[in-house]
């Protein structure tokens, strides 16, 4: 990385920026996610919207800037978006990014709905993970009063497989924990089809997920039902409890 040029898109913390960014000219954040701990030299570019994903402030940028989007990379917007807002089911979509996925669709050929299922159906596909794949999935790291803690997300369309090993995951947590020098880790395991999610955890953390949930612990986890965001409805109330 020494000297080049970096652009940040999807992240600004510090904890998830690339090794030795210090080094490297800051150019710009596009972003829809809290503001973090980074700092910069200079003035830089920010674009940061409170929307259900960044592709859908990119898509903008293509618009504002009189830009031609290619075919596959307007499939490839349109997939983030359905991926980041759950097919518009998560409470961090708004009508800009249901606006944008429509105008992507359009130019990639594509119906949203039934292309959209088809895509979810196949990420939900966790058959050839291992425990250790599941826990790291879209993982995260995060700091607050001085802890550094890990949260990733798995999406399946049916919690019963995966919760049946409850007790492996939150041992392949805590190994991910022991790897990585975590205060915490997480793991969101999310239902697509009753949209709510099971926070497993390990680490000596009871009493942040009771202050951030108020709800019962059982087996290092807790049920959170209408809950499918991690960074709207996961990441405060955690970060929240941890000061």
């Amino acid at each position: 990385p020494e000297g080049g040029n970096l652009y940040l898109t999807d992240h600004n913390e510090s904890k998830q920026i690339i090794d030795g960014y210090k080094s490297m000219n800051m150019c710009g954040v596009v972003d829809h996610h809290r503001i973090g701990d980074f700092e910069t030299d200079g003035p830089v570019f920010m674009r940061l919207e409170p929307v259900g994903c960044s592709n859908t402030i990119i898509t903008k940028l293509y618009m504002e800037n009189n830009q031609e989007i290619p075919k596959g990379v307007a499939g490839l917007m349109l997939s983030a978006i359905i991926s980041d807002t759950v097919l518009f089911r998560s409470p961090t979509c708004t009508e800009t990014d249901k606006e944008m996925a429509h105008k992507l669709a359009e130019i990639a050929g594509v119906d949203i709905e039934s292309y959209g299922l088809d895509m979810l159906k196949a990420g939900a596909d966790i058959s050839d993970l291992t425990n250790d794949d599941i826990v790291r999935t879209d993982m995260k790291e995060f700091s607050e009063a001085g802890k550094t803690i890990s949260i990733g997300q798995i999406s399946v369309m049916d919690t019963t497989d995966i919760l049946a090993k409850q007790g492996e995951l939150v041992q392949a947590l805590e190994a991910l924990r022991n790897a990585n020098n975590y205060d915490a880790s997480y793991i969101m395991i999310t239902n697509i089809l009753d949209e709510s999610t099971t926070l497993l955890f390990s680490g000596d953390v009871e009493a942040v997920v009771t202050k951030a949930f108020e709800k019962e612990i059982k087996d290092n986890g807790v049920f959170l039902p209408n809950t499918m965001s991690r960074k709207k409805q996961i990441v405060p109330p955690i970060l929240g409890a941890m000061k």
